[in-house]
């Protein structure tokens, strides 16, 4: 646990300072035509404010957003490659999927074999560890209904510990819109702040910061929100095949009858 904690730090720091090179990298590039423009007025003009372009009156807040936005993108497809091949261990072969194979009690060892034979980093997968926790668990009372206990009880722990490295995600997907607002209120405040000048040039800068940091922070919002819909549903499946995996090509096929006869 310690290590996987380890792993995980590192990894959020990894996605930290890639999406930081990348938007600074994006805030630089839109800066640089932005100002290098004779005519900022001009529709490509707005359309570069309205992506940050316009820095010190504000745009950094999009460049923020784009850095929030990078760095919650990073982390869900991490998580989902770690899904991914979660999933893919379902088809290592541990069980028997035929449809008339039963599972006697000699076949247990092999099964035992089969998962020990893993490399190092396969049998830390989900399947195998669930797996090698039920056979512990039935060979120590054999009881079939304890057996099911500890599949879901592991199953759910693990789900647990998935949506718990989510935490990092869940707070980005809440800064991004919030950074929004931000841009919106500081905006309002400026135009509010130089109203009394009639300069309708400075209020109308002011305004397009207050409205474009929304946009763009809604934008992203929707698109990252999207991603992390599609992993919880991802990660829901995991589980659910996982489950009816086990149950499938363990439960329903071990002969418990002769076990407890040979057993006795």
């Amino acid at each position: 646990m310690k290590k996987q904690s380890l792993r995980m730090g590192s990894l959020l720091k990894k996605h930290y300072f890639k999406a930081l090179v990348l938007a600074s990298g994006y805030q630089l590039f839109v800066s640089i035509i932005f100002y290098s423009l004779s005519d900022k007025e001009s529709l490509f003009g707005r359309t570069l404010m309205l992506l940050g372009g316009n820095f010190f009156t504000g745009g950094f807040f999009q460049g923020l957003i784009v850095f929030s936005t990078l760095w919650a993108f990073f982390d869900i497809r991490k998580q989902r490659k770690v899904v991914r091949a979660e999933l893919s261990g379902l088809s290592l072969g541990l069980l028997s999927t035929k449809d008339k194979h039963v599972l006697l009690p000699m076949d247990l060892p092999q099964v035992e074999e089969r998962i020990a034979a893993l490399k190092d980093s396969r049998k830390r997968l989900l399947v195998a560890r669930v797996l090698l926790s039920a056979l512990t668990k039935f060979k120590a009372t054999h009881s079939m209904g304890e057996t099911i206990d500890v599949i879901n009880i592991q199953s759910d722990l693990q789900k647990e510990i998935h949506e718990a490295s989510q935490s990092n995600i869940r707070y980005l997907l809440w800064l991004i819109p919030s950074l929004g607002f931000m841009g919106t209120v500081v905006g309002l405040s400026q135009s509010l702040g130089v109203a009394h000048e009639g300069d309708m040039k400075l209020i109308s800068t002011s305004l397009g910061l207050a409205f474009d940091t929304t946009l763009i922070a809604l934008i992203l919002s929707a698109l990252i929100t999207g991603l992390y819909h599609r992993l919880q549903e991802e990660m829901d499946t995991l589980h659910a095949s996982l489950k009816e995996y086990i149950v499938s090509h363990f439960v329903n096929k071990l002969e418990i009858k002769t076990f407890l006869s040979d057993n006795r």
